[in-house]
């Protein structure tokens, strides 16, 4: 068989234009480096041209290279596409599915979810990745993530997982010591624990209605672990203007945390569970993601309910129909 026969080979170079790098495209179809290296020299040598810029630092694609990428990658699309459906029409639900998660929810709220649907569909394994983001999704480095905000790139399906709302909080212990914050410009007598990672932008402003007041602390605590931040809180090390309800509806029901900052607020915002088109051709994957989808907004809603008695929330004016599936 000629190595332009050969469809591996050509994912080989469509998972090197996606990852920059001939080790991160083998990382990425779990080979060896070497076999990625000998299939595109190859594939040049049958040719008779350079798909990449070998001499570049880093490599890229050559101008044929780019070319020869948007072909094949829509024929090999539309080759995975036919054998899915031939899979899908004629065997059981089978197969792994790649799912990143915002890493605080993984270790403490994902795993009974994952157990439910196991016993639903036992032929399919989850795979529990953290900290991907949309375009990760498009270039196929996981199947399925939950992102907080709707996505704007192309080529993506996604449903909404529910809205994220975010309380000003700090423990009893903390209070009793410092006092209690009652507006933002307050803050600047405190000690402020600052979430600054990769899930959503660290909290700049506060709102009450349409009244907006900005952040400033008397000095901070900053982390990139949401964990690291409710530890500090329950030690009564400082207060925390967006905590994730999530989070802490079991510390606000227990009194381990109280509600501040009456009626002010980081707005909420919409999260969403979303594949790739590409991904979305896999029957498991549909399967998962619209039973996730509405297994996550059924488990928040169901936080706030439970919270609503104890501490004011901001009213649910989403615009997003929650039973829709949205393609960009």
């Amino acid at each position: 068989m000629s190595k332009l026969d050969d469809l591996m080979a050509w994912r080989y170079l469509i998972a090197f234009s996606k990852t920059g790098t001939l080790q991160a495209a083998a990382d990425m179809l779990n080979v060896d480096v070497s076999n990625v290296s000998r299939s595109i020299a190859a594939l040049e040598k049958a040719l008779g041209c350079d798909l990449i810029r070998h001499n570049a630092r880093p490599m890229q694609l050559s101008d044929t290279g780019k070319m020869v990428v948007r072909r094949m990658g829509q024929i090999l699309r539309a080759h995975d596409s036919l054998m899915q459906k031939v899979i899908d029409d004629n065997s059981a639900l089978t197969g792994n599915i790649r799912l990143s998660s915002a890493p605080g929810f993984a270790a403490r709220r994902l795993t009974p979810l994952l157990q439910r649907f196991q016993e639903l569909h036992p032929g399919i394994t989850v795979e529990i990745l953290s900290g991907f983001k949309p375009n990760d999704v498009q270039k196929g480095l996981c199947d399925i993530a939950t992102i907080t905000g709707e996505p704007t790139l192309s080529g993506l399906c996604y449903m909404s997982r529910g809205r994220n709302v975010y309380l000003p909080v700090a423990s009893p212990g903390y209070i009793q010591k410092h006092g209690m914050p009652i507006d933002p410009v307050n803050l600047r007598q405190h000690t402020g624990l600052v979430y600054n990672g990769p899930v959503r932008e660290e909290t700049k402003e506060l709102y009450r209605g349409d009244k907006a007041a900005p952040v400033s602390y008397a000095s901070s605590i900053r982390s990139t672990d949401i964990l690291a931040i409710r530890n500090a809180l329950l030690e009564g090390m400082g207060v925390a203007v967006d905590m994730p309800l999530v989070q802490i509806y079991e510390d606000l029901l227990a009194g381990r945390l109280v509600a501040i900052l009456p009626g002010w607020f980081r707005p909420p915002v919409e999260c969403f569970i979303v594949a790739s088109s590409e991904a979305w051709h896999m029957k498991r994957v549909r399967i998962f993601l619209e039973w996730y989808a509405k297994e996550m907004q059924a488990l928040f809603a169901s936080y706030e309910a439970q919270i609503s008695d104890v501490v004011g929330l901001p009213k649910d004016t989403h615009p997003y129909d929650r039973n829709k599936l949205y393609r960009s």
